[in-house]
């Protein structure tokens, strides 16, 4: 199974995980013209979308994917809710409600193939533990360090609210980390306010033997169970 990482942070969030036939959209918060080029203009396999909230750097082309035929699963518009389910051919979906703010925002728990994969993105803290699971995969958000965020920033609050610090990535990976689990990939890395390698560093030291690394456009990770993800 692969990972692509067509874009990453507040310009814009897509990823694609695909198994040899199939193709998941995580987030479309970019053009629909970048996300075909991603998908190699092969629509036919994407089997569907997964949207974790309504902010156009992760929502902005869902009206354009639904319109080529496209599954989307947005649970923030069913309503309020803590979890949602779907299945989209081989990958099982749980979605699990996560505090971004004021904003209805998701995470996704993602069974394919035998690997189980979390994505979680634009979060405060996740109140959900997942060491039953023993998770494959872990896609998560490490957008600020405490010491390089600016307090006069005029999004202060809505940062600290709505978003994940390292700190608190680092926790969630703690309690999930289990011998089964095989990388970690940091996201929605803040320009200013995040050193990405130091953030991996400090992660690794958490990660148990998992591999580590961030997200960045054109990187493609093969996530396998048993042997180093990082290509």
């Amino acid at each position: 199974m692969k990972l692509k990482i067509l874009a990453t942070g507040s310009s814009g969030n897509c990823y694609l995980l695909s198994t040899d036939t199939e193709t998941l959209i995580l987030d479309c918060g970019i053009s629909i013209a970048e996300i075909k080029k991603g998908l190699d203009f092969d629509i036919r396999r994407v089997v569907g979308c997964l949207v974790s909230h309504c902010h156009n750097d992760h929502s902005g082309s869902k009206a354009r994917i639904e319109k080529m035929g496209v599954n989307v699963f947005a649970p923030y518009e069913l309503g309020e809710l803590d979890m949602a389910h779907t299945v989209y051919g081989s990958f099982d979906i749980t979605a699990f409600c996560l505090p971004h703010d004021d904003t209805n925002n998701f995470g996704f728990l993602i069974m394919v193939k035998g690997q189980k994969i979390l994505y979680l993105t634009d979060f405060e803290y996740c109140k959900y533990k997942f060491t039953k699971k023993r998770i494959n995969h872990i896609l998560v958000e490490c957008n600020y360090q405490d010491e390089l965020v600016n307090m006069d920033l005029p999004n202060y609050e809505h940062k600290i609210k709505g978003h994940c610090s390292l700190n608190t990535c680092k926790d969630f990976i703690e309690v999930n980390a289990t011998d089964s689990l095989r990388s970690v990939l940091l996201l929605h890395m803040g320009d200013e306010s995040c050193n990405p390698e130091e953030c991996v560093a400090d992660v690794e030291k958490v990660a148990k033997n998992a591999h580590v690394d961030y997200a960045r456009a054109g990187l493609e990770i093969e996530l396998e169970t048993d042997e180093c993800p990082f290509l």
